[in-house]
């Protein structure tokens, strides 16, 4: 997504770091926020022996870090590695960086454990559903050409060369569904290497969380998916350090013939995906919950459970059309309602 320019400077500007805390005994709670990957990051740390210069030192080395790998993961930045590859594909192999062999790497899998559900290649498609812009369905000639070139088997990521080939002509790749919950990781680890070991980063509305706000958990929701403005249906505490990300159709779509049509696209039929309202999925990597909260809303709650049952560093909160939640088993390893 991308954020209007006028809007990203308010913001960018209007940033600050400023500490609270609510008794004299507790440490102070640290929080910041910057426009970046088109969306708001937000920094929150709770950290008692830190001084506050290092902390805002910290945040900015942080946000830094998240910059750079925008500059390298962005389609929308023109010279990033990540477009390149698409003006050559089925052309020539483009030379990448570690970050985006690390992202396209971690993607592949991904794609290969879903089955293809979960596709970095999804973006011709993407870009012709275009929810934002759109009032009406593409034609299904569009639609049908669209997914010949969505297909992760044809992208090349050669470790030794450090190069990315899409072997067909019109072929895009895009990290809208994993590159926030890496930067969020990846920020993490600065802030851990400044000694701040208990944060919650907040990249627009997907979470990273590590350690514990002044003794106790940090705490967090999951919103109704049918009333935007109500308070979160379940509540929970955050157990141990992981990444939650949600994935719903509540937000971007538009309504045509008495349907609604979101941005979640079932890779096997080119259209939205059905039965489902909203996933929330927890993982130790929160580069992984950002991912699968795209796949477990498309998979539905039994190939979603069957998932979770082979990788347990997964988990999940389903809602399906229904309303009725659905828990993974695995859920108590993650939170606490």
């Amino acid at each position: 997504m991308r954020t209007p320019f006028r809007l990203s400077l308010l913001i960018f500007f209007l940033t600050i770091l400023f500490s609270c805390s609510a008794r004299l005994d507790e440490a102070p709670v640290y929080e910041q926020e910057k426009v970046l990957m088109g969306t708001v990051f937000k920094i929150k740390a709770a950290s008692r022996d830190i001084p506050e210069e290092k902390v805002e030192a910290a945040f900015t080395n942080a946000f830094q870090r998240i910059a750079s790998l925008e500059s390298q993961l962005s389609e929308w930045i023109a010279e990033s590695p990540v477009s390149l590859a698409a003006r050559q594909a089925g052309l020539a192999p483009v030379p990448v960086t570690l970050d985006l062999a690390n992202v396209t790497e971690l993607g592949l899998a991904i794609s290969d454990s879903t089955g293809g559900v979960f596709d970095p290649t999804f973006l011709p498609l993407g870009r012709l559903w275009d929810i934002k812009h759109r009032k009406s369905p593409p034609p299904p000639d569009s639609i049908a050409a669209a997914l010949k070139l969505v297909d992760y088997r044809a992208v090349r990521l050669e470790r030794k060369k450090m190069t990315l080939y899409l072997e067909k002509k019109g072929m895009k790749i895009g990290f809208g569904g994993i590159a926030k919950g890496y930067a969020a990781r990846e920020a993490g680890r600065i802030l851990e290497r400044a000694g701040i070991d208990d944060y919650i980063i907040n990249a627009g509305g997907d979470l990273f969380v590590h350690g514990r706000k002044n003794g106790g958990e940090w705490s967090s929701g999951i919103q109704d998916p049918d009333r935007k403005d109500a308070p979160p249906l379940i509540r929970f505490n955050i157990r141990r350090e992981c990444g939650i990300a949600t994935s719903g159709g509540y937000e971007n779509f538009f309504i045509w013939n008495g349907r609604r049509y979101h941005h979640i696209i079932d890779l096997s039929t080119g259209q939205p995906a059905s039965g489902m309202k909203s996933a929330t999925v927890f993982a130790h990597d929160p580069a992984k919950a950002d991912a699968y909260a795209t796949a477990f809303f498309i998979l539905g709650p039994e190939l979603s459970r069957a998932r979770t049952m082979r990788d347990t560093t997964l988990a999940y909160i389903l809602i399906d059309s229904t309303g009725r939640i659905h828990r993974s088993p695995n859920l108590s390893a993650f939170i606490e309602e």
